[in-house]
């Protein structure tokens, strides 16, 4: 097993003992720590939210999990031992943008696939500079720095990866379906609730490093939606409805590296496959709108570098980044 932080390693040997008490000796046993390093972990996860009852002459037990649910031993415990993203999670209040953050953090550490996640971002992103509305505690917000073995012109692939990977989790976290939207929307009812932005840092022969920032929105109703000029986006958990962020964190995490290692194994052929397939664009009419022109016609497929391939009137045209607008009526794009 991939060794991850004590504090990560007893929150999920506390939460898999369900109620019952572990003893001190085991703990240090199966996470090779000593009893001091083990009473530490305690203390770390305490100071997280977690209420950890020590019981004399036995063991320890977990009493409560954090209010929190962007705990970040909480959302590692989540992940599977085998992934190893998420080794290391960083988790702000409030920043200015998650991508930024990443990427300064990323090029410090030597962590593949660490994570930047913040309550607030009072800057985020989105493609071409656009701004990403994300109050505190209304959405999930974060970035995931990683050093993919790909070349730079196959960037867009990574956006269909963390596309397919918010969809899996949605579907296996909150079981609502979702559509992906080329290149990297995810529409929930046919309005936004998740956009999808990649950045990289390239030689002319590779891609160095890359951040990939991911928002979904929460819990924004539709009238706060409306009030920032959001009419056609949605929110995932609007209503009555509880999403746990950290549940969902973790299972977006361990997707995207799965994809992210099959797209580096076969150099995206079981990908591509899957997105052609489930890639709600293809077969539409669409308009696509460059910063150069616009471009309407049907929505053909999907190149090998994860390209949008649009056949008009004077045949087929290939699209690397641009806004897509569906035509059919019961779509709205954001």
């Amino acid at each position: 097993m991939k060794s991850r932080h004590a504090t990560v390693q007893l929150c999920r040997l506390l939460r898999e003992s369900e109620g019952n008490i572990v003893s001190g000796g085991h703990v240090s046993r199966v996470l090779s720590l000593s009893r001091q390093a083990v009473w530490k972990a305690v203390r770390d996860l305490e100071e997280e939210g977690f209420v950890v009852d020590s019981v004399p002459q036995k063991g320890y037990i977990l009493r409560e999990l954090p209010s929190n649910d962007l705990s970040p031993s909480l959302i590692g415990s989540l992940i599977s031992p085998e992934c190893p993203w998420g080794e290391e999670i960083h988790v702000f209040q409030s920043i200015p943008s998650t991508q930024e953050a990443a990427k300064r953090i990323g090029r410090q550490s030597q962590t593949d696939g660490l994570v930047v996640i913040a309550e607030e971002q009072t800057n985020g992103r989105g493609r071409r500079d656009r701004v990403w509305i994300s109050p505190r505690g209304t959405g999930l917000y974060f970035s995931v720095f990683f050093r993919p073995r790909m070349l730079p012109g196959r960037l867009q692939l990574i956006n269909l990866a963390a596309g397919l990977a918010v969809r899996d989790a949605i579907g296996a976290v909150c079981g609502k379906p979702v559509s992906l939207k080329w290149p990297n929307d995810l529409l929930y009812g046919g309005r936004k609730i998740c956009g999808i932005l990649s950045e990289a840092s390239s030689d002319p022969e590779r891609i160095r490093d890359c951040s990939t920032g991911i928002g979904i929105n929460i819990s924004l109703t539709r009238e706060q939606l409306a009030v920032r000029g959001l009419e056609n986006a949605a929110s995932l958990g609007a209503g009555t409805e509880t999403v746990h962020r950290g549940s969902l964190c973790a299972a977006v995490i361990e997707k995207f590296y799965r994809l992210a290692a099959d797209l580096a194994n076969d150099g995206g052929y079981s990908l591509l496959s899957r997105y052609r397939e489930e890639c709600s664009t293809i077969g539409k009419n669409v308009s696509v709108l460059t910063e150069e022109d616009a471009f309407s016609g049907r929505a053909a497929g999907i190149g090998d570098n994860g390209e949008l391939l649009v056949e008009g009137k004077d045949g087929i045209r290939s699209f690397c980044a641009a806004d897509v607008v569906h035509a059919t009526p019961d779509v709205k794009d954001r």
